[in-house]
C-alpha cells in the first residue's frame, strides 16, 4: 500500500497536491464554523451548520468555495448575505495544505496542515473579535507538545520508522517544545509589560502571549522568535501606511464632528452636540504572529535553525 502511494506520488505528484488542496477546502469549511462559534462559547459539534435564520444548510449547498459563488454570497433559504470570509478561509486553507505537501516531507506536511488549521482559526478569530480565546490557543500548544513526542523531526531530530521514537529522541524533542513555549510566551510577556508601561495602557492582549507559546511548541524557540519579529516586521510593512491614512481620516472626522457639535450647541441641539465619536487605531497582532510562524515552518526552519545554533551554541570542535 505504502509503496503504491510512493510510486503514484513519484509519477503524478500533482495528484496528491490536488487531493490535499481539496481536503484543505473541506477542512476550511469546518474552520469557518470554529471561527464563528468558539468566541461565543458554542459547540463546534452540534448543531449542524445552519443559516443565521436557523435553517439547516443541506450538504449540496455547503460545498466549499463553490457554494458561495453559486449562491452569489446569499443564503438560499432567506436571502441574507454571507460574508466573504467563508470562501476566503476555505481557499486559504486549501492553498496552505497544498503548500505543505509540496514543500515538506510527508509527516512534516501532515503536521504543517494541523499547524496551519490552528493558526487560521486563531488569526481570523482575532481579526473578528480582537481577542484570542483560551480553548484554541491551548489546543495549539497541546497539539505541538503531543506531536513533538511522536515526531522528533518537528524539532530537527532524525525521522524514525517506528510509531514510538527512541526515548532520547522523544526527550530531546519535548525539551525543545517546552523551551519554545517558555521562550515565546516569556519574551512576549515582558515586551507586553514594557509596552504597557510606556504607553500608559494595555498594549497587547494575554491571548497573544499564549499564541506565541503555542507557536514555540511547534517551531521551537527559534521559530517563536522569528514569528514575533518577522510577524511584527511584516505587519509594520503592511499596516503603517494604512494606519497613517486612518489617523488622518480620524483627525479629519474629529474636526468635522467638533465643528458640527459647536454649531449644534449654538443652535441648541444637545443630541447632535453629544454625538462625537472617535475611531480607534488598534489592530490585532495574532494574524501577523500566525503569518510569521507559518512562513518559518514552511520555508525557513532548516536553514535558520542551523544559523541560530551556530550563533548560540559554543563550538565543540577541538
Amino acid at each position: 500500500m505504502i509503496e503504491t502511494l510512493r510510486t503514484t506520488n513519484a509519477y503524478c505528484p500533482w495528484l496528491f497536491t490536488i487531493f490535499f488542496g481539496i481536503l484543505g477546502a473541506i477542512i476550511g469549511s469546518f474552520l469557518n464554523l470554529c471561527i464563528h462559534r468558539l468566541p461565543r462559547g458554542e459547540s463546534v459539534v452540534s448543531p449542524r451548520s445552519h443559516c443565521g435564520c436557523g435553517t439547516p444548510i443541506p450538504w449540496h449547498l455547503n460545498i466549499p468555495v463553490f457554494s458561495w459563488f453559486l449562491l452569489r454570497g446569499r443564503a438560499a433559504c432567506c436571502g441574507r448575505a454571507f460574508g466573504l470570509r467563508h470562501p476566503l478561509v476555505e481557499t486559504l486553507t486549501a492553498v496552505l495544505f497544498a503548500l505543505c505537501w509540496t514543500f515538506l516531507p510527508w509527516r512534516m506536511a501532515l503536521s504543517g496542515m494541523l499547524f496551519a488549521s490552528w493558526l487560521t482559526v486563531l488569526a481570523f478569530i482575532d481579526l473578528d473579535t480582537m481577542t484570542l480565546p483560551d480553548t484554541p490557543n491551548l489546543g495549539l500548544a497541546l497539539s505541538g507538545l503531543l506531536l513533538s513526542a511522536f515526531l522528533p523531526e518537528l524539532h530537527g531530530g532524525a525521522p524514525s520508522a517506528d510509531l514510538i521514537p527512541p526515548v532520547t529522541a522523544v526527550f530531546s524533542s519535548l525539551r525543545d517544545a517546552f523551551l519554545g513555549i517558555l521562550v515565546g510566551s516569556g519574551l512576549l510577556y515582558w515586551l507586553r509589560l514594557i509596552a504597557t508601561v510606556l504607553a500608559g495602557r494595555e498594549a497587547m492582549g494575554e491571548g497573544d502571549i499564549i499564541l506565541l507559546g503555542g507557536i514555540g511548541a511547534f517551531c521551537g524557540w527559534q521559530g517563536a522568535l522569528f514569528a514575533l519579529f518577522g510577524g511584527a516586521t511584516l505587519g509594520a510593512i503592511v499596516l503603517i501606511p494604512i494606519l497613517l491614512i486612518k489617523k488622518i481620516l480620524a483627525r479629519h472626522d474629529a474636526e468635522a464632528t467638533a465643528r458640527a457639535a459647536s454649531l449644534a450647541s449654538y443652535e441648541g441641539d444637545e443630541t447632535a452636540a453629544d454625538s462625537t465619536t472617535y475611531r480607534g487605531l488598534e489592530v490585532p497582532f495574532g494574524p501577523w504572529l500566525a503569518l510569521g510562524a507559518f512562513t518559518w515552518f514552511l520555508f525557513f526552519k532548516k536553514p535558520l535553525v542551523q544559523i541560530f545554533s551556530l550563533l548560540v551554541l559554543p563550538n565543540t570542535r577541538g
